[in-house]
């Protein structure tokens, strides 16, 4: 494991965590190069903790074949048969991607994914099976693993152009999804109105070097790291893994939506409308009738509408952004209830707590205790 990247950085904190706790624990952090048989054969470790990919066959060899206990922190793949697994449960964050653009009634999909990567071929089988069976296409692009060339960028900027428009595009990670922002600026495409774009690791940083700012789906990657080193304590202590179930797979969290998924389209243009006059307002405590009014059409109409084309009021769509909204400040920011409140709609936090309890059946603190727990180590 090289903690290149952030989902990588965020599974080694999550290794400390648990390690913290375990004063006889020393960690040796080995990058995948051509020496690692060489360092397990010199260092002998008690355990290891891996990723096979990066791996030669003979490092990989070399980590399954010693004497110690290994344990693979990813997901079961062919190449790691018989070794206990601690990952992500890649085929369920393909399916979230699916029912995400589902619900923002899109009706063109795509998918960006890694050629020869396994995590990246079970979230784009299951984004393509989902959607399939939701009576829906879906156009692919793989990328080579190695460093692209020009053909290849170009072969992906023409893609890009021929998608059926508006498209709700999947890419496998946040990287992935900044490297089709720059090629969609490039090429004069509009994001989200023409490409809808969704990434994976909520990779902050990742996601904020683009413009517009990415959507990604977040993931317990902290978690996995400390699962994997408490599933490694109790190997190096001589309890039995269970062989009908070697793996623990952990699911998503939930999308975190920034401008590149900020545009719910739909056939209707005047539900549209209403829906980008609602997003720019929703902080205001907007109510039905102003939004009638704002967008010139009567409240009698929209309401017609939006049963037909969304299959709820709009009454109940102020209250679904409004909650959306929250959920979104809650897990983004360390604002108050009070700061929280104010940016969506409600006139105080009680009143938000009250709206929010009544849609969620949690109170916001719960909410956010709940969802950031994933990120953070469990008790033991």
């Amino acid at each position: 494991m090289e903690g290149r990247v952030e989902y990588e950085r965020d599974v080694l904190r999550g290794i400390r965590d648990f390690a913290a706790k375990e004063p006889t624990w020393l960690i040796r952090l080995e990058p995948p190069g051509r020496a690692l048989a060489h360092f397990l054969r010199e260092w002998r470790p008690h355990g290891v903790l891996f990723q096979a990919a990066g791996l030669s066959p003979a490092a990989l060899k070399a980590v399954k074949s010693g004497p110690w206990p290994a344990l693979h922190v990813s997901d079961a793949t062919a190449a790691v048969a018989g070794v206990p697994c601690v990952g992500m449960d890649n085929a369920a964050i393909g399916r979230m991607a699916a029912t995400y653009f589902l619900e923002r009634r899109y009706r063109h999909f795509a998918f960006v994914g890694i050629a020869a990567a396994g995590f990246s071929e079970r979230r784009g089988l299951a984004f393509s099976e989902a959607l399939i069976a939701a009576g829906h296409e879906i156009d692919r692009f793989e990328l080579p693993e190695s460093r692209s060339s020009s053909e290849t960028e170009s072969a992906l900027r023409q893609w890009l152009m021929s998608l059926e428009k508006p498209c709700a595009l999947f890419a496998t990670h946040d990287e992935c999804s900044l490297r089709l922002a720059t090629l969609c600026r490039d090429a004069d495409i509009g994001i989200p109105e023409d490409i809808a774009l969704l990434g994976v690791d909520n990779d902050t940083l990742i996601c904020e070097l683009a413009w517009p700012k990415l959507s990604s789906i977040a993931v317990p990657s902290r978690r996995v790291g400390f699962e994997a080193a408490r599933q490694l304590k109790r190997i190096l202590a001589g309890e039995a893994v269970d062989g009908a179930k070697p793996s623990l797979l952990l699911a998503p969290s939930r999308v975190i939506t920034r401008h590149s998924t900020d545009e719910h389209r739909t056939d209707d243009e005047l539900v549209n409308r209403a829906l980008a006059y609602l997003r720019d307002r929703i902080r205001g405590g907007i109510n039905v009738d102003e939004l009638a009014r704002g967008i010139g059409a009567s409240r009698r109409l929209i309401e017609r509408r939006f049963r037909l084309t969304l299959g709820r009021t709009p009454l109940e769509e102020i209250q679904r952004t409004r909650i959306d909204r929250a959920k979104s400040l809650l897990l983004e920011s360390d604002d108050s209830l009070g700061a929280i409140a104010s940016q969506c709609g409600c006139a105080d936090a009680s009143q938000l707590v009250l709206r929010f309890r009544r849609a969620t059946g949690q109170t916001p603190g719960e909410f956010r205790s709940r969802m950031k727990s994933g990120n953070r180590n469990p008790a033991p």
